[in-house]
């Protein structure tokens, strides 16, 4: 399969999946920062005071009538997400997309949910919001008939450390390698649709915090990640980890369904 590059000036629908911890507002701004005029952009996150903050940071830093916003609140088990999209897709009908990205972010989940569910019903509302909330989206956004055409990005955002096994750590290992193999198989069924796929990890952010399980025992990231005696991997800040996302798809280009880490040194 071969190297994809592309340019993110163009005229584009935007839709970002969690934005509640910095990496998804840092994506946010970012992204958005670099579309072409006339492009939409429609952000989802189930805090609506973080929503609000992000849109009245974007409209300040974005110039007039350049990118629309739209934010979107998600209800308790992110199944509304479809509806907030399709609203906004027919708002935005007529508008003469030249591509359309989609980015699954994890939100909190990202930086402040180590432990397991306790419950049967509360792992079956985790599943709900981690695996199947954001594969609904991403199937309406790939088959919706207002975006037929449009050359299609898809970003999920994953984690190198979080799809192995790791104690404290089952159910969202299990959902994040189930979201991966979900993302590798629609890169090789959507090839010959002008869809591309990036998996990217964002590398251990500092925002990733040292918590305790429920008996009191301090669980830290870091050592979570098994690396030897002497090894430190360095703590990213979201903006060096969204600049490298940025670049990965400008100027060093990926291979549609292949996983890129932000320490990685090459991609291909």
């Amino acid at each position: 399969m071969a190297a994809k590059r592309m340019d993110l000036r163009v005229r584009t629908f935007l839709v970002l999946s969690g934005s509640s911890n910095p990496l998804g507002q840092t994506l946010a701004q970012e992204l958005c920062c670099r579309l072409a005029a006339g492009s939409v952009a429609l952000i989802l996150d189930d805090k609506q005071e973080n929503l609000k903050l992000l849109e009245q940071m974007l409209n300040e830093q974005l110039k007039p009538g350049s990118v629309q916003i739209f934010t979107g609140v998600l209800d308790e088990n992110h199944s509304n997400g479809n509806q907030l999209m399709e609203q906004i897709l027919r708002k935005s009908s007529g508008y003469g997309f030249q591509r359309t990205i989609i980015v699954h972010n994890e939100g909190d989940a990202a930086t402040h949910v180590l432990m397991e569910p306790q419950t049967a019903q509360s792992w079956t509302e985790y599943v709900q919001r981690q695996l199947y909330a954001p594969v609904s989206l991403n199937q309406l956004w790939l088959n919706s008939k207002a975006l037929a055409g449009v050359e299609k990005l898809v970003i999920n955002v994953t984690s190198s450390l979080q799809v192995r096994p790791l104690v404290y750590s089952t159910l969202l290992c299990s959902c994040k390698r189930a979201r991966d193999m979900y993302f590798r198989s629609m890169a090789s069924e959507e090839k010959r649709s002008d869809v591309h796929v990036l998996s990217y990890a964002p590398g251990l952010l500092k925002t990733h915090e040292i918590q305790c399980d429920v008996n009191g025992n301090i669980v830290d990231p870091e050592e979570l990640i098994g690396l030897s005696q002497g090894q430190k991997l360095p703590r990213v800040q979201p903006l060096q980890s969204t600049l490298k996302l940025i670049n990965i798809l400008e100027e060093t280009s990926f291979v549609s369904g292949h996983d890129v880490d932000y320490y990685d040194t090459f991609v291909l």
